[in-house]
Protein backbone atom coordinates (compact mmCIF):
# COMPACT_ATOMS: atom_id res chain seq x y z
CA UNK A 1 0.00 0.00 0.00
CA UNK A 2 1.43 3.64 -0.81
CA UNK A 3 2.18 6.17 2.15
CA UNK A 4 -1.07 8.42 0.75
CA UNK A 5 -3.66 5.43 0.45
CA UNK A 6 -2.14 3.83 4.18
CA UNK A 7 -3.13 7.67 5.30
CA UNK A 8 -6.45 7.76 3.26
CA UNK A 9 -7.00 4.70 4.60
CA UNK A 10 -5.64 5.62 8.73
CA UNK A 11 -7.85 8.65 8.64
CA UNK A 12 -10.62 6.92 7.37
CA UNK A 13 -10.52 4.33 10.64
CA UNK A 14 -9.34 6.47 13.07
CA UNK A 15 -12.63 8.30 12.20
CA UNK A 16 -14.81 5.56 12.26
CA UNK A 17 -12.68 4.01 15.75
CA UNK A 18 -13.16 7.28 17.57
CA UNK A 19 -16.17 8.54 16.47
CA UNK A 20 -19.08 7.09 19.04
CA UNK A 21 -18.30 3.11 19.16
CA UNK A 22 -18.57 1.83 22.00
CA UNK A 23 -16.64 -1.24 22.79
CA UNK A 24 -18.41 -3.70 24.72
CA UNK A 25 -16.06 -5.88 27.06
CA UNK A 26 -16.06 -9.47 26.78
CA UNK A 27 -14.67 -10.24 29.94
CA UNK A 28 -15.56 -8.23 32.66
CA UNK A 29 -11.85 -7.70 34.77
CA UNK A 30 -13.23 -4.52 36.65
CA UNK A 31 -17.42 -4.45 37.91
CA UNK A 32 -19.18 -2.50 35.38
CA UNK A 33 -20.39 0.35 38.05
CA UNK A 34 -16.58 1.03 38.96
CA UNK A 35 -15.71 3.08 35.53
CA UNK A 36 -17.41 4.91 33.14
CA UNK A 37 -16.94 3.97 29.83
CA UNK A 38 -15.19 6.52 27.47
CA UNK A 39 -17.18 7.55 24.60
CA UNK A 40 -14.94 8.27 21.24
CA UNK A 41 -17.11 11.06 20.59
CA UNK A 42 -13.74 13.72 19.90
CA UNK A 43 -13.39 13.21 16.05
CA UNK A 44 -9.59 12.43 14.70
CA UNK A 45 -8.08 12.13 17.71
CA UNK A 46 -5.35 9.18 19.54
CA UNK A 47 -5.24 9.41 23.43
CA UNK A 48 -1.76 7.72 24.85
CA UNK A 49 -1.61 6.46 28.61
CA UNK A 50 2.19 7.75 29.37
CA UNK A 51 4.04 6.78 32.65
CA UNK A 52 5.64 10.98 33.24
CA UNK A 53 8.61 9.27 35.63
CA UNK A 54 9.32 6.71 33.34
CA UNK A 55 13.12 6.83 31.44
CA UNK A 56 11.24 6.69 28.05
CA UNK A 57 9.05 9.10 28.68
CA UNK A 58 9.94 12.32 26.95
CA UNK A 59 11.02 9.48 23.61
CA UNK A 60 7.10 8.12 23.69
CA UNK A 61 5.85 11.40 23.52
CA UNK A 62 7.60 11.99 20.73
CA UNK A 63 6.71 8.89 19.21
CA UNK A 64 3.52 9.15 19.98
CA UNK A 65 3.06 12.43 18.39
CA UNK A 66 5.07 11.20 14.95
CA UNK A 67 2.08 8.16 14.98
CA UNK A 68 -0.27 10.53 15.35
CA UNK A 69 1.58 12.64 11.99
CA UNK A 70 1.45 9.06 10.26
CA UNK A 71 -1.99 8.36 10.96
CA UNK A 72 -3.53 12.04 10.17
CA UNK A 73 -4.71 12.01 14.16
CA UNK A 74 -4.34 14.41 16.85
CA UNK A 75 -3.03 13.31 19.78
CA UNK A 76 -3.63 14.02 23.34
CA UNK A 77 -1.79 12.22 26.49
CA UNK A 78 -3.24 10.73 29.77
CA UNK A 79 -0.18 10.92 32.63
CA UNK A 80 0.03 8.64 35.25
CA UNK A 81 -0.67 10.55 38.37
CA UNK A 82 0.95 10.38 41.72
CA UNK A 83 -1.92 8.88 43.44
CA UNK A 84 -2.78 6.19 40.87
CA UNK A 85 0.22 3.78 41.50
CA UNK A 86 0.32 1.15 43.66
CA UNK A 87 3.71 1.70 44.28
CA UNK A 88 6.23 3.92 43.49
CA UNK A 89 7.59 3.53 40.06
CA UNK A 90 11.01 2.12 39.51
CA UNK A 91 13.52 4.43 38.04
CA UNK A 92 14.98 4.08 34.97
CA UNK A 93 13.14 0.71 34.48
CA UNK A 94 10.53 -0.88 32.33
CA UNK A 95 8.19 -2.36 34.40
CA UNK A 96 4.44 -0.31 35.13
CA UNK A 97 3.93 -1.05 38.74
CA UNK A 98 0.01 -1.08 37.95
CA UNK A 99 -2.24 -3.39 38.90
CA UNK A 100 -4.14 -4.89 36.04
CA UNK A 101 -7.70 -3.68 37.28
CA UNK A 102 -6.27 0.08 37.07
CA UNK A 103 -4.71 -1.00 33.54
CA UNK A 104 -8.36 -2.15 32.17
CA UNK A 105 -9.70 1.12 33.88
CA UNK A 106 -7.12 3.59 32.23
CA UNK A 107 -7.80 1.49 28.39
CA UNK A 108 -11.40 2.16 29.10
CA UNK A 109 -12.12 4.92 30.30
CA UNK A 110 -8.74 7.38 29.86
CA UNK A 111 -6.93 6.64 26.63
CA UNK A 112 -7.22 4.15 23.54
CA UNK A 113 -3.15 2.72 23.76
CA UNK A 114 -0.95 2.65 26.91
CA UNK A 115 2.49 3.54 25.69
CA UNK A 116 5.89 1.79 27.53
CA UNK A 117 4.01 -2.11 27.71
CA UNK A 118 6.27 -4.83 27.59
CA UNK A 119 5.65 -7.81 25.12
CA UNK A 120 5.46 -10.85 27.49
CA UNK A 121 3.42 -13.99 28.02
CA UNK A 122 1.82 -13.26 31.11
CA UNK A 123 0.20 -10.29 29.77
CA UNK A 124 -4.22 -11.25 30.62
CA UNK A 125 -6.32 -12.24 27.35
CA UNK A 126 -8.27 -8.72 27.46
CA UNK A 127 -4.84 -7.06 26.68
CA UNK A 128 -3.03 -7.02 23.39
CA UNK A 129 0.38 -5.32 22.77
CA UNK A 130 1.08 -3.58 19.22
CA UNK A 131 4.14 -4.67 17.53
CA UNK A 132 7.19 -3.41 19.28
CA UNK A 133 8.74 0.33 18.74
CA UNK A 134 11.72 -0.41 21.14
CA UNK A 135 13.82 -4.01 21.32
CA UNK A 136 16.47 -3.32 24.03
CA UNK A 137 19.28 -5.28 25.34
CA UNK A 138 20.83 -6.18 28.21
CA UNK A 139 24.46 -5.02 29.35
CA UNK A 140 27.12 -5.38 31.81
CA UNK A 141 28.48 -2.28 32.93
CA UNK A 142 31.56 -1.54 34.86
CA UNK A 143 33.73 1.30 36.23
CA UNK A 144 36.87 -0.34 33.98
CA UNK A 145 37.23 -0.78 30.69
CA UNK A 146 34.52 -2.29 28.89
CA UNK A 147 34.74 -6.18 30.22
CA UNK A 148 33.37 -9.67 29.27
CA UNK A 149 31.52 -11.43 32.37
CA UNK A 150 34.35 -14.01 32.15
CA UNK A 151 37.08 -11.17 32.48
CA UNK A 152 36.12 -10.10 35.89
CA UNK A 153 38.22 -11.71 38.84
CA UNK A 154 37.06 -14.47 40.70
CA UNK A 155 35.14 -13.94 43.87
CA UNK A 156 34.00 -10.23 42.84
CA UNK A 157 30.27 -8.86 42.91
CA UNK A 158 28.01 -8.84 39.57
CA UNK A 159 24.20 -6.40 40.76
CA UNK A 160 21.06 -6.85 39.22
CA UNK A 161 17.85 -5.89 39.59
CA UNK A 162 16.21 -8.57 40.87
CA UNK A 163 13.56 -10.55 38.13
CA UNK A 164 15.37 -8.34 35.52
CA UNK A 165 15.51 -10.05 32.06
CA UNK A 166 18.92 -11.90 32.25
CA UNK A 167 18.54 -12.51 36.25
CA UNK A 168 17.56 -16.21 36.19
CA UNK A 169 20.03 -16.60 33.65
CA UNK A 170 22.56 -15.60 35.22
CA UNK A 171 21.66 -17.44 38.72
CA UNK A 172 21.51 -20.57 36.33
CA UNK A 173 25.17 -19.68 35.32
CA UNK A 174 26.42 -18.91 38.25
CA UNK A 175 25.46 -22.30 40.01
CA UNK A 176 26.81 -24.00 36.98
CA UNK A 177 30.46 -22.54 37.04
CA UNK A 178 32.72 -24.23 39.75
CA UNK A 179 32.34 -22.45 43.50
CA UNK A 180 36.46 -21.54 43.23
CA UNK A 181 35.76 -19.94 39.52
CA UNK A 182 32.28 -18.21 40.27
CA UNK A 183 31.25 -14.57 40.60
CA UNK A 184 28.86 -13.23 43.64
CA UNK A 185 25.35 -12.25 42.63
CA UNK A 186 23.66 -8.97 44.61
CA UNK A 187 19.91 -8.22 43.41
CA UNK A 188 18.63 -5.14 44.19
CA UNK A 189 15.56 -3.47 44.05
CA UNK A 190 15.67 -0.89 41.14
CA UNK A 191 17.97 0.24 38.84
CA UNK A 192 18.99 3.92 40.29
CA UNK A 193 20.43 1.89 43.35
CA UNK A 194 22.24 -0.61 41.28
CA UNK A 195 24.18 1.92 39.27
CA UNK A 196 24.78 3.54 43.10
CA UNK A 197 26.09 0.27 44.11
CA UNK A 198 28.43 0.10 40.93
CA UNK A 199 29.60 3.71 41.35
CA UNK A 200 30.41 3.42 45.39
CA UNK A 201 32.28 0.27 44.41
CA UNK A 202 29.68 -1.90 46.00
CA UNK A 203 29.83 -4.21 43.24
CA UNK A 204 32.20 -4.48 39.97
CA UNK A 205 29.31 -5.04 37.31
CA UNK A 206 26.13 -4.43 37.06
CA UNK A 207 23.67 -6.49 34.24
CA UNK A 208 21.50 -3.45 33.34
CA UNK A 209 18.67 -3.15 30.12
CA UNK A 210 20.68 -0.53 27.78
CA UNK A 211 17.71 2.15 28.01
CA UNK A 212 18.51 2.72 31.62
CA UNK A 213 22.19 3.06 31.74
CA UNK A 214 21.29 5.31 28.55
CA UNK A 215 18.70 7.21 30.31
CA UNK A 216 20.45 7.29 33.88
CA UNK A 217 23.69 8.76 32.01
CA UNK A 218 22.27 11.36 29.25
CA UNK A 219 23.03 9.12 26.69
CA UNK A 220 26.56 9.36 28.01
CA UNK A 221 27.94 7.03 29.95
CA UNK A 222 31.63 7.39 29.72
CA UNK A 223 30.96 10.89 31.17
CA UNK A 224 29.65 9.47 33.96
CA UNK A 225 32.12 6.63 34.43
CA UNK A 226 30.78 3.84 33.07
CA UNK A 227 31.82 1.40 30.52
CA UNK A 228 29.47 -1.60 29.32
CA UNK A 229 29.55 -4.68 26.38
CA UNK A 230 26.70 -6.15 25.24
CA UNK A 231 29.05 -9.57 25.92
CA UNK A 232 27.37 -11.92 27.94
CA UNK A 233 28.17 -16.08 28.38
CA UNK A 234 24.63 -16.22 28.28
CA UNK A 235 21.73 -15.57 25.99
CA UNK A 236 19.38 -13.20 27.34
CA UNK A 237 16.05 -12.38 25.94
CA UNK A 238 15.31 -8.67 24.36
CA UNK A 239 12.86 -6.32 26.29
CA UNK A 240 10.45 -5.59 23.95
CA UNK A 241 8.26 -2.30 24.97
CA UNK A 242 5.05 -1.83 22.71
CA UNK A 243 1.64 -0.01 22.89
CA UNK A 244 -1.13 -1.85 24.94
CA UNK A 245 -4.76 -1.46 23.58
CA UNK A 246 -7.64 -3.79 24.82
CA UNK A 247 -7.76 -6.86 22.51
CA UNK A 248 -11.29 -6.22 21.11
CA UNK A 249 -9.46 -3.15 19.73
CA UNK A 250 -7.76 -5.23 17.14
CA UNK A 251 -8.55 -3.07 14.23
CA UNK A 252 -6.25 -0.01 16.06
CA UNK A 253 -3.62 -2.17 17.62
CA UNK A 254 -3.27 -3.39 13.69
CA UNK A 255 -3.24 0.46 12.56
CA UNK A 256 -0.62 1.30 15.43
CA UNK A 257 1.56 -1.50 14.52
CA UNK A 258 1.69 -0.63 11.05
CA UNK A 259 2.54 3.43 11.76
CA UNK A 260 5.63 2.03 13.83
CA UNK A 261 7.02 -0.11 11.86
CA UNK A 262 6.68 2.71 8.81
CA UNK A 263 8.61 4.70 11.65
CA UNK A 264 10.89 1.84 12.16
CA UNK A 265 12.00 1.89 8.38
CA UNK A 266 12.23 5.43 8.05
CA UNK A 267 14.76 6.15 10.49
CA UNK A 268 12.53 8.03 12.55
CA UNK A 269 12.38 5.71 15.94
CA UNK A 270 16.27 6.07 15.97
CA UNK A 271 15.89 9.70 15.23
CA UNK A 272 13.55 9.92 18.75
CA UNK A 273 16.51 7.88 20.49
CA UNK A 274 19.10 10.28 19.93
CA UNK A 275 17.27 13.05 20.38
CA UNK A 276 16.28 11.70 23.83
CA UNK A 277 19.81 10.67 24.81
CA UNK A 278 18.79 7.03 24.85
CA UNK A 279 21.72 6.22 22.70
CA UNK A 280 25.74 6.68 23.40
CA UNK A 281 26.51 9.78 22.10
CA UNK A 282 30.17 8.57 21.91
CA UNK A 283 28.78 6.13 18.98
CA UNK A 284 27.92 2.71 20.46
Amino acid sequence: MSLMNFRTAALALISCLLAGTSFAQSVEVVPRELYQERMRQEGNKLIFCVNPQGVLAEFERDLAQAIGQSLLADVEYYEIGENDWPTRPLPYDYRLVLTEQQMFIMLAQECDGFLGFLLSPSNPAWLSVTRPYLSARTVLATRDEPAALTDLPHGETIGVRMMASGDNRLIQYLAAQPEDQSWNRTPYPDNQLLLERLTDGTVAAAMIWEYGLFGATGGDPAAAGYSYTYDLPFPVDPIEIGIATRTEDSYLNGLLSDAIAALEADGTIDDLLRQNGLTDSAGG
